[in-house]
């Protein structure tokens, strides 16, 4: 039985996508810094070696049989795919790639299926559009906020202590940004990166990414 293997390792959780005769499973490998690579290095080799995927010690494992996909999705910077499926057809099971070959990768899982498929683009949703804005623009008002309090700081003659941050790198930025900016600067600096969030996002919208979708050929 030919098996087809990819996997994306993160901080604390690592993802196998596995391709086995007609089923393709999704694995889920979890530990911390110390033990997620042994973790992900144990149940790797155990799927090399032909064991079911139950039965290696995984956190979760989904499944879908290949022959039940009836739509299947590539994302718009080709960096993730989402089967659908199942008996019912309302299974689901997504994955994000490492190497942005997600179309290559669901090429290989619906050759497998038996059925001939076509491909057309739709644009995503308004969520899904504004989502990397909004993400961007959180992490930079934290950032933001945390260096107008230095800046702050600073300007009260106080000595500046940096909350919210573990790496001490990032605190001693934080610090030196407040200083060379001073509250002026900041406050600036915070205008001219919401101007640019808010453009990228109405740009986002107004010209929507698009994804990939497959579907079956009727015949």
């Amino acid at each position: 039985m030919e098996t087809q293997i990819w996997s994306k390792v993160e901080e604390k959780v690592a993802y196998i996508l596995l391709l086995r005769g007609g089923e393709v499973y999704r694995v889920k490998v979890t530990g911390n810094v110390l033990t997620l690579k042994r973790n992900y290095q144990r149940v790797l080799e155990a799927l090399q070696q032909g064991q079911n995927p139950e039965e290696v010690g995984a956190k979760s494992v989904e499944k879908i049989e290949v022959r039940t996909i009836g739509k299947a999705q590539v994302s718009p910077g080709n960096n993730s795919l989402t089967l659908y499926g199942g008996e019912d057809g309302t299974k689901s099971l997504s994955f994000s790639t490492r190497d942005d070959n997600a179309d290559a990768i669901l090429k290989t899982i619906l050759g497998q299926s038996g059925k001939s498929f076509k491909t057309s683009q739709e644009d995503v949703g308004v969520g899904e559009a504004l989502l990397p804005p909004l993400v961007l623009g959180g992490f930079g008002g934290l950032c933001w906020a945390a260096v107008y309090q230095a800046a702050a700081t600073v300007a009260a003659g106080q000595e500046v202590e940096i909350t919210g941050f573990r790496r001490r790198g990032i605190k001693r930025l934080v610090a030196w940004l407040g200083e060379l900016l001073g509250t002026g600067g900041t406050i600036g600096v915070g205008v001219v990166l919401l101007a640019l969030i808010l453009a990228w996002a109405v740009h986002r919208l107004v010209r929507r990414p698009q994804r990939s979708v497959w579907v079956p050929e009727t015949v």
